[in-house]
C-alpha cells in the first residue's frame, strides 16, 4: 500500500473509533467519518463499504498485532487477557456495535481472530488435542468454531454487564472452556 492511501486508511480508522466510542454505530454516517478524518467520500469508499465494515476493519488491525503474540503466549488465558484488554480499551465503541449483539462485521472479525488463534495454539500444542480430534481437519474447525462463537458471546455478555474487570471476565470464559485448550 502506497504512504498516501496507508495515511487514509490510518485516518479513516481512528475516525470511525472516534465517532463509534461517541453513539453507536448505526448511527456513524460515512459522511461523518470523512469529516473527522479530513477525507472525501470516494477515499472513504475506497476503502470501506460502509461504517461497520469500516469499524470491522479497525478492530480487526488492532486484534490481529495481540493475536500474532499468540505464539509467544504461556497459556491460553494470556490471549484471552489481552483479547478482552482491548475489548475494555473498545468499550464504548464495542457496546456501541452491540444491538443486541454485535453487528455482523465486527463480530465475524472477532470471531475470525479468535478461530485462527486457536488453531495456532493447538498446531503449536498438538499435545492438548483430544484423540477424537486430532488428524481430523474437520472435527478441528468444529471445536474451534464452538469454542471462538462461544468466546464471543461471553464478551457480549461481559460489555452488557457493564463489568470492566478483566481477570474476572477471563476466569469465567476459561472455566466456560473445554479443559483440553487449558493444558
Amino acid at each position: 500500500m502506497d504512504p498516501r492511501s496507508r495515511r487514509s486508511r490510518d485516518s479513516l480508522r481512528g475516525a470511525v473509533l472516534t465517532l463509534a466510542a461517541q453513539m453507536p454505530i448505526g448511527e456513524v454516517t460515512a459522511s461523518a467519518i470523512c469529516i473527522e478524518a479530513g477525507v472525501t467520500r470516494d477515499t472513504f469508499y475506497r476503502h470501506a463499504a460502509n461504517p461497520e465494515d469500516l469499524l470491522a476493519d479497525a478492530l480487526s488491525a488492532e486484534i490481529d498485532e495481540i493475536m500474532a503474540r499468540l505464539p509467544e503466549a504461556d497459556a491460553i488465558g494470556d490471549a484471552e487477557r489481552a483479547l478482552l484488554t482491548h475489548v475494555r480499551e473498545h468499550a464504548d465503541v464495542y457496546r456501541g456495535a452491540m444491538n443486541p449483539i454485535l453487528a455482523a462485521p465486527v463480530r465475524a472479525v472477532i470471531e475470525g481472530s479468535i478461530r485462527s488463534g486457536l488453531l495456532v495454539w493447538a498446531e503449536l500444542h498438538p499435545h492438548i488435542v483430544p484423540i477424537d480430534i486430532a488428524g481430523d481437519a474437520s472435527a478441528m474447525r468444529i471445536a474451534v468454531s464452538y469454542a471462538s462463537a462461544g468466546t464471543v458471546g461471553a464478551i457480549e455478555e461481559w460489555l452488557r454487564s457493564g463489568d470492566s474487570d478483566v481477570e474476572s471476565a477471563v476466569r469465567m470464559i476459561l472455566a466456560a472452556s473445554p479443559e483440553w485448550w487449558l493444558r
